[in-house]
């Protein structure tokens, strides 16, 4: 049967990579399974080996529930007109969350019509590319399989999503990606993080791969329930509603704030909670928080509380009620460490050491009374164990301490044990420190690029500050170059040229202007200029010029960095012992002009070097940079799990003559 598929042109843009993340835009599907009352859902991921012919890890994606769903005399309300209010709350948009996932949906349903007194199956295709790119799309013809079936029959309703976006795609669409919380050893997780307490009350049962989700595999006990009053800024008392689950498997502490969806409490923003006094012992937890009171644009907000008076008062709130709690939960370890800054053998009483030093050794002495009760049976052995343990910190030899009190297991303490035997643990520290550090800017300026902390990045002269100090990212060979060697001269005889030949105008005509999000289109034209001494003769100028979010580089901004070098070349005020390397960056590059850059193998960015190799020309978008560097600083990264940046603490500590002004809190936010 041919039906069309209705929608409100105004939405059509909505639909697609509408969500934060291709898991999110997943969640929707299984909110809707909810809000059609199921009892059930099953979920089937066909994790297929990635071949040539199937190079993504994931071919197929099902979502079956057994909700009431949808009657054919239904089709038109229910599925097939689009931003309609089919739902309390929602925008009738939510079911196709599935092409953020993949090209190709095919929704199959049986349901049944109180009206008709009847049961009735359709299978309804839909193609992502029927759609096309025009939002004046008013009507799309489908060719669906319907029939009125003959007996009762049990309803449900099934969402195959197919054809999955590949890097072609997802490069240029980042949303469209496969995250990693689909991997076959993340799933269960994520699917338990999303929907806990449905799951662990028993409100709706989940199956992956028909292995059912149960709350035993991840909760420690019953959650803990508190209602707790807070009072906005304007005086009005609000219920907010914290629930405490004590996570098996994981360390952290997650904090998730939730908001009323379509009727479905959802996450709408997520925080770790870590403090220097939490107990070795406290293990990790899950914390969702729900005030239905509170406008939701609160929730998605939470992370500008420098901005919104009212959103930095709520988090103070959380914050607060979350140091009540495992303050309470930490009364076995602060008793501990009362008694132990008592004890005779206590190492600190007289002489001074670093405060993290103590707290380490506080740490261990604690796993240590936890499974021999040193301390609570005065055992005499602490005249040799606590000497040894601060020995243990001091001079770094963690073999035994790891493997015995901090159970590490066998392979990991021996990985490490020969690590010590061959190098020191100061450098391994040191350089850990570097690693982190690197991990830790690249968060950093990526956020004051493309998040919304961007928006109090106004000036100039503020981003240009935070790239002189992080020069690394354009190259490793510059991370030690200072402005205190430029030449002013040849810097001002840059600059001019750079008016001369560098001047643009974006137009849809050159197809050098891009459609990018309001939060960073504050950030202007940049030309930075830094050097390094190559050797007693030669130096090497690096030039970066930065073109607003709204420019891409189209053939015309080619030609003009092409001008560039070439005046360069020409001038005679142009010292000969000097190398000149231009990059170009924007935020996106258009068809024409990627064809005209070549690349290399080795360097896709590369694009032109002079005759007599004194100068190159390097075009390249922003997020290439940042994940180029990402990928090259992974194998450390994963395994010191860097912790979510906070912008105005480092800010402040690293760039502290920048008046950054204040974006950021004291929670730590991250993905959800």
């Amino acid at each position: 049967m041919k039906r069309k598929l209705t929608t409100n042109s105004r939405l059509v843009n909505e639909l697609f990579a509408n969500y934060i993340s291709t898991f999110a835009a997943f969640c929707e599907l299984i909110n809707n399974s909810l809000q059609a009352k199921a009892k059930n859902i099953w979920i089937d991921i066909d994790y297929t080996k990635p071949s040539e012919l199937h190079p993504l890890v994931i071919k197929k994606i099902v979502i079956k529930d057994d909700g009431h769903g949808v009657h054919i005399d239904e089709l038109e309300q229910k599925i097939l007109d689009i931003g309609t209010a089919n739902k309390e709350g929602g925008k009738g948009i939510g079911r196709f969350a599935a092409f953020q996932i993949g090209k190709q949906i095919e929704i199959e349903t049986i349901g049944y019509s109180n009206q008709d007194k009847t049961y009735s199956k359709a299978i309804i295709p839909l193609s992502f590319d029927s759609f096309g790119r025009n939002i004046n799309v008013t009507d799309v013809n489908i060719e669906t399989k319907e029939e009125i079936l003959s007996k009762k029959q049990n309803t449900y309703y099934k969402v195959t999503v197919s054809n999955l976006y590949d890097t072609t795609v997802t490069e240029n669409e980042p949303k469209k990606k496969i995250i990693e919380k689909f991997l076959k050893e993340h799933i269960e997780d994520a699917i338990f993080e999303r929907y806990p307490l449905k799951i662990f009350n028993g409100d709706v049962n989940i199956y992956i791969n028909n292995k059912q989700i149960f709350p035993s595999d991840f909760v420690i006990g019953e959650p803990i329930k508190k209602t707790l009053p807070y009072e906005d800024k304007k005086g009005k008392e609000h219920e907010i509603k914290f629930n405490f689950m004590q996570i098996k498997n994981i360390d952290k502490r997650k904090v998730f704030l939730t908001t009323l969806n379509a009727g479905i409490q959802t996450i709408a923003t997520g925080f770790e909670y870590d403090a220097e006094w939490l107990s070795p012992k406290i293990g990790g937890w899950f914390v969702y928080i729900s005030g239905d009171t509170l406008p939701s644009d609160m929730y998605r907000n939470i992370d500008l509380d420098g901005i919104d008076e009212e959103v930095k008062h709520y988090k103070a709130f959380i914050k607060n009620q979350l140091n009540e709690f495992f303050k309470e939960k930490n009364k076995e370890f602060d008793n501990f460490i009362d008694k132990l800054k008592d004890d005779e053998y206590y190492p600190y009483k007289e002489t001074s050491s670093s405060k993290s030093k103590v707290m380490v050794f506080d740490k261990l002495a604690f796993l240590v009374e936890d499974k021999y009760n040193l301390l609570n049976e005065q055992n005499k052995l602490r005249e040799i164990i606590y000497p040894l343990i601060d020995r243990t910190i001091s001079n770094g030899e963690f073999d035994q301490i790891l493997r015995s009190i901090l159970k590490l297991n066998n392979k990991m303490a021996s990985q490490f044990s020969c690590l010590l035997e061959r190098t020191e643990l100061d450098d391994i520290i040191e350089f850990s420190d570097k690693v982190s550090k690197k991990v830790e800017e690249l968060e950093f300026l990526e956020k004051i690029v493309y998040s919304e902390i961007s928006k109090n990045v106004k000036e100039r002269k503020e981003l240009h500050k935070f790239l002189e100090k992080m020069l690394w990212v354009f190259g490793e060979e510059y991370n030690d170059s200072t402005k205190l060697l430029s030449d002013k001269g040849l810097e001002g005889n840059l600059k001019q040229l750079r008016d001369d030949c560098l001047e643009y105008k974006a137009s849809k005509k050159d197809n050098n202007t891009s459609d990018v999000d309001k939060p960073i289109k504050s950030i202007t034209d940049l030309f930075m200029y830094s050097e390094k001494i190559i050797d007693l003769k030669h130096r090497e100028v690096l030039i970066v010029e930065l073109k607003a979010p709204k420019v891409k580089i189209s053939p015309k901004e080619l030609a003009q960095v092409m001008k560039y070098a070439t005046e360069i070349e020409k001038s005679s005020q142009t010292p000969t012992n000097v190398r000149f390397k231009v990059l170009l960056v924007s935020s996106a590059i258009n068809d024409d002009a990627a064809f005209q850059i070549k690349g290399e193998e080795d360097n896709p960015y590369f694009y032109f070097r002079s005759k007599n190799k004194n100068i190159e020309i390097w075009v390249m978008k922003w997020a290439d940079i940042i994940e180029n560097m990402k990928r090259k600083l992974k194998y450390m990264s994963a395994i010191l799990e860097v912790k979510d940046v906070d912008v105005q603490e480092k800010a402040s500590k690293d760039f502290e003559e920048i008046d950054f002004g204040r974006t950021s809190s004291t929670l730590k936010k991250v993905a959800i």
